[in-house]
């Protein structure tokens, strides 16, 4: 993408940039191209890292799949519809946001059912949580697009204590009173489930990985990066963070960044200088920190990410991260481990920003979308 132009779209819900994004990625279709995607974005860094891989490999999608695309704010979509110069779409993705009350999501998907039966319909779900709770509301769409997908696939239609898969363990781990949650999945939307790409396609992340190695690598004098968010907040959330910190302080002889407070810059200088990267769950298993390790070059600690797959495959226990029980009871023997091999923990960081690069040098998204405009 032009270096002029790629601010702009990797910032849509900057003030300086509104007018001009929608200037340039939602103008009028001109129909010479077979497939024409309107994508109905949420603005926010989580969903938006999803949908800026359709603008970065905008050239590559037009030459493999004959498609021209355009970008539309879902809420103007659902308080203006979809205007004239955009409703000859032969492809709708659209988003919500997670926290959205149910009768938003469930305009949405009146907007989608209003379109012509010959336009495809997709539903982009980028929540951090490994659920389908608003499944039900987008069975109609030909496919359902997330950024993990459990390897059984029968584990999105049963019931969990609490809401997710991870308020269920932590829940009981730390003996919380929650109430058993059914979101009613229909079983035919599991047929639609499509990986998206994990967040590596951030425009941030995406040029940290992309950036060429500096000449001379900095020096890993703190062993363990571990500045972990989240330890005041209440609930299943943060209990599982004070947990992950009290483990954290309990590392003895050690170097490790941890507390919070600390700027962009900081954080991530100290990333560069690390020799391994502790990143517990957030909301959900998928975090930015994964990323910002892999990208700085720090072996990626974090607990047993096997129950799920990701595009790309970032999590592979001893080849491209190191998994640790969700408990973290046995984080301090694969810390000590890993800190006294070099070599291992240079075949770690390696193999994880080679999957990561290659899947942004050839074009992974374009391959990761094909359902979306096959036959």
């Amino acid at each position: 993408m032009n270096r002029f132009i790629r601010p702009v779209a990797a910032a849509p819900e900057k003030r300086r940039h509104r007018a001009l994004h929608r200037l340039l990625f939602g103008r009028r279709f001109f129909g010479d191209t077979a497939c024409r995607l309107l994508i109905l974005f949420e603005p926010n860094r989580i969903s938006y890292a999803s949908v800026f891989p359709f603008l970065d490999y905008a050239q590559e999608f037009r030459a493999r799949y004959d498609v021209d695309i355009r970008c539309m704010p879902v809420e103007d979509a659902l308080q203006r519809g979809i205007p004239d110069g955009l409703s000859t779409a032969t492809h709708v993705l659209a988003q919500t946001w997670l926290t959205d009350p149910k009768n938003r999501h469930e305009k949405l998907e009146r907007l989608l059912a209003e379109l012509p039966d010959s336009v495809t319909k997709a539903y982009l779900d980028s929540f951090a949580n490994n659920d389908l709770r608003w499944g039900g509301i987008f069975e109609s769409t030909a496919l359902y697009y997330k950024k993990s997908v459990f390897t059984d696939l029968s584990q999105f239609t049963r019931p969990t204590y609490g809401h997710t898969n991870l308020t269920e363990y932590y829940g009981r781990l730390y003996g919380l009173e929650d109430e058993t949650t059914d979101w009613g999945v229909p079983p035919s939307v599991l047929s639609k489930l499509r990986l998206a790409p994990n967040f590596l396609t951030d425009p941030d992340l995406s040029a940290a990985l992309m950036a060429e190695p500096a000449k001379e690598s900095p020096e890993k004098e703190i062993d363990l990066h571990a500045r972990l968010g989240g330890i005041g907040a209440e609930g299943w959330y943060g209990e599982m963070r004070r947990h992950a910190a009290r483990t954290v302080d309990g590392l003895s002889g050690l170097r490790v960044a941890k507390g919070t407070g600390v700027s962009r810059r900081v954080f991530a200088d100290e990333l560069q200088r690390s020799k391994a990267c502790f990143s517990p769950f957030g909301y959900g298993e998928l975090c930015w920190r994964d990323i910002e390790a892999i990208a700085a070059g720090a072996v990626l600690i974090k607990p047993d990410m096997s129950h799920l797959r990701t595009e790309p495959d970032l999590y592979r226990d001893g080849e491209t991260y190191i998994a640790c029980r969700w408990d973290f009871s046995d984080l301090a023997d694969k810390l000590s481990e890993i800190l006294a091999d070099e070599e291992r923990r240079r075949c770690l960081t390696e193999n994880a920003r080679h999957i990561a690069r290659a899947y942004l040098e050839t074009s992974g998204p374009v391959s990761t979308y094909s359902d979306l405009f096959s036959k």
